[in-house]
């Protein structure tokens, strides 16, 4: 009995020491203002990420210029804006430039379209003469190659484009309009013969006789064959009246 009272008193003992220091911890953290330490999270950013390139596409839809149509290019912008920019004319001496030929941008929201650069616009272009200081038609008979620029624009984010294309315009042909011949100068007539001169010491007179025609009138018969006839027949029944008178 006396061993189990001991073992009892030996553990409550035990017992009030471990809540006493345990108080005394927690006073003391109550005093200094102390923290129980809190295990930190780091949190990684994500990473940034970079914007698609932007790839706007531009295609021309009128293979050669001609000098009778229009020239168009389809594009796709793929939301953002076109704008046409510079262009240049070439032949076999270079590059000369054109001056402000305006063109009709059509695109959607999606920026789905059309350039079109009319046919009248083309022709009434001008560029600039061999010295730069005057503007001048542009003959486009001399040229070969046309040089068009696009500028792109989405989001801060710009892209240029240049697309070539090629003519072939021929020099209008000549009219010719057919003349009525001229009629033929009527002849003059002939000039009056001037008179003789006139000589005072003989006198010469000329008489001049002009035969008149009968009318023809297409009768073609023999009308002194007819008037014999008559007078015989005339003269037969004369001599036959009179034999009759003497014999009676």
């Amino acid at each position: 009995m006396n061993k189990k009272f001991m073992t009892m008193l030996v553990a409550c003992a035990l017992s009030v020491t471990t809540l006493s220091t345990t108080a005394v911890f927690a006073e003391d953290a109550v005093v200094t203002g102390e923290t129980p330490a809190v295990t930190e999270t780091t949190t990684t950013p994500a990473p940034e990420t970079t914007p698609a390139a932007y790839e706007p596409e531009i295609t021309l839809a009128t293979p050669k210029w001609t000098g009778d149509s229009d020239i168009v290019f389809d594009v796709d912008t793929k939301g953002g804006a076109v704008y046409p920019q510079e262009m240049y004319v070439y032949d076999a001496d270079g590059a000369m430039p054109i001056i402000s030929v305006p063109s009709k941008v059509e695109v959607n929201e999606e920026g789905k379209g059309k350039i079109t650069f009319t046919n009248d616009a083309l022709k009434n272009a001008k560029t600039w003469d061999e010295n730069f200081e005057n503007q001048i038609s542009v003959d486009w008979t001399k040229y070969n190659k046309i040089e068009f620029s696009f500028a792109f624009e989405l989001a801060s984010q710009y892209r240029s484009e240049t697309v070539y294309v090629e003519t072939s315009v021929k020099a209008p042909e000549v009219t010719v309009t057919p003349t009525t011949p001229a009629k033929p100068a009527t002849p003059a007539k002939p000039a009056t013969p001037a008179k003789p001169a006139e000589n005072k010491g003989t006198t010469t007179t000329t008489n001049t006789t002009t035969k008149k025609e009968a009318p023809k009138t297409g009768d073609t018969m023999n009308v002194a064959l007819y008037a014999s006839l008559l007078l015989v027949s005339v003269l037969a029944a004369v001599v036959l009246t009179t034999k009759k008178r003497i014999t009676e």
